[in-house]
């Protein structure tokens, strides 16, 4: 009995040499990643071996802190990035046409309602009297060719492409003040109380055919102005069907009213600030839009001011 005990614990002792000299002889990276081998009783008086392996995340967390660096563990397997595709590409730029058209068209209503109130008008000088008058022109990102073979993207809707195109492709100003006849030229540099005056929006009054194929939609505009509303500055308004007429700038003209749009002072400004009336017209233009699907109109509205004296001719009987 005796003997069997110390064979069995010659054995144990045996064993723990040659894995202690197998530990010494590995290298440190083996090192880190061995076993560790642990003995206990077993209540009897022998003593058996257990060998514990560590996790690899353990393994891995013990090199680390060896070589004092930090491992991230994912639960996630390795993704690989994949390029986008012509359809994923092709509906970015698209939504984000959509999206500059959208800002465009919210600010093209403001400007107009500033340029309903006066608020925002263009002045003799070259300038606007208000601020965000002139919508800023949004960019639009063109719309790469599909692949061979594949078929064309869907295109953004008809109005949407149009205010692009009118953004970059429409140049519409503002129209000056005509009246006539031009009471800068007369002797006395004043329009003068109880003669009747024409008026008309001075400038182009139609512009178009234009097409626009920037956006990846072909649109063609077409645009009219349609109305001019002056106010005269003596707190009367005048409302003109069409541009109004040009004053023809003969002997003709000189007593007769505008056959579409005239106004007579019954005051002088003589009361008003610097002795002027400031007056201004409003112009209201239709843009009308085609596509081969869709079609439809645009309203812009711009405005000028503009100082015009206005006095009193006295007869003066000399004996």
């Amino acid at each position: 009995m005796i003997v069997q005990w110390r064979g069995s614990r010659l054995a144990i002792l045996l064993v723990m040499i040659l894995a202690s000299a197998a530990l010494t002889l590995m290298t440190p990276a083996e090192n880190a990643s061995a076993c560790p081998i642990k003995t206990h009783p077993d209540g009897v008086g022998r003593k058996d071996i257990t060998v514990h392996c560590p996790s690899t995340d353990q393994q891995s967390a013990t090199k680390a802190a060896a070589t004092n660096t930090h491992i991230v563990h994912s639960s996630e397997p390795n993704r690989r990035h994949h390029a986008p595709t012509y359809a994923q590409i092709v509906a970015k730029i698209k939504k984000e046409n959509e999206q500059a058209a959208q800002a465009y068209k919210i600010a093209l209503a403001q400007a107009n309602d500033h340029s309903k109130t006066g608020e925002c008008a263009f002045t003799a000088g070259g300038s606007f009297t208000g601020k965000n008058c002139s919508p800023t022109k949004p960019k639009i990102i063109p719309t790469p060719k599909p692949p061979k073979g594949a078929p064309a993207p869907p295109p953004i809707p008809p109005e949407e492409a149009a205010y692009l195109a009118i953004a970059t492709k429409l140049q519409i100003n503002a129209s000056g003040i005509g009246i006539g006849p031009n009471p800068d030229l007369s002797q006395w540099k004043m329009a003068v109380v109880g003669h009747s005056y024409w008026l008309w929006a001075n400038g182009p009054t139609h512009l178009g055919p234009v097409s626009d194929s920037a956006s990846g939609r072909t649109v063609t505009l077409n645009a009219n102005l349609t109305t001019v509303t002056f106010t005269m500055g003596d707190g009367h308004t005048l409302t003109c069907n069409g541009p109004g007429t040009p004053y023809p700038g003969d002997s003709k003209g000189l007593y007769a009213n505008s056959p579409t749009c005239s106004y007579t002072y019954q005051t002088t400004s003589a009361h008003r600030p610097g002795g002027v009336y400031p007056v201004r017209n409003t112009t209201y233009w239709s843009v009308t839009y085609t596509a081969p699907d869709g079609s439809g109109t645009i309203p812009i509205v711009l405005s000028t001011i503009r100082d015009l004296r206005v006095g009193e001719l006295q007869t003066v009987i000399v004996h």
